[in-house]
């Protein structure tokens, strides 16, 4: 059976500079040359490595974030599309009524006017934080939206006067 072995030829110059040098000399130049193959790898490996595991963490904390996000949507959008499927032939008049007066609103109430299924709204002097309480409400409990909006601000703070539009 033969074997075959490999053998690596080193250039003629080489070989002679090699074996011109002493045990020690030859030591000195291998520990050399480790610690320039170390400082390749480092270089060339380690160093994209730990800046790819940096941008990968901070890639999936905005993922995380985005996913929490993307949860609470579809939540809502299944909330809503509930809320269609059970209250989609109540009247709006009275849905309106029921949460304004669930919203404490009915007083600062000034007009109420229907037509075309869109009811206008003023109210002559409401807390702003109430008032988009009370849109956000409206939207959740009876799908009317606000289609148009004038708010002025009113002397007294944290206070306006509200025109508004409402409609499915």
């Amino acid at each position: 059976m033969a074997t075959s072995r490999m053998t690596l030829r080193v250039p003629a110059p080489m070989s002679q500079w090699w074996s011109s040098k002493s045990h020690g000399e030859r030591r000195i130049l291998a520990g050399l040359a480790l610690v320039v193959a170390a400082a390749l790898a480092w270089w060339a490996v380690w160093q994209p490595l730990n800046r790819d595991i940096a941008a990968m963490r901070a890639a999936n904390t905005r993922g995380g974030v985005a996913l929490a996000e993307a949860r609470r949507m579809t939540d809502e959008i299944a909330s809503l599309s509930r809320m269609a499927a059970l209250g989609g032939d109540t009247d709006p008049r009275a849905d309106l009524e029921r949460v304004l007066a669930q919203q404490n609103l009915r007083a600062a109430l000034t007009q109420q006017d229907w037509k075309d299924g869109r009811a206008r709204l003023v109210f002559g002097a409401v807390a702003y934080d109430l008032l988009v309480a009370s849109l956000e409400a409206l939207q959740q409990e009876t799908r009317l939206r606000v289609v148009e909006a004038t708010l002025t601000a009113r002397v007294e703070p944290g206070t306006v006067r509200a025109e508004l539009v409402l409609a499915r």
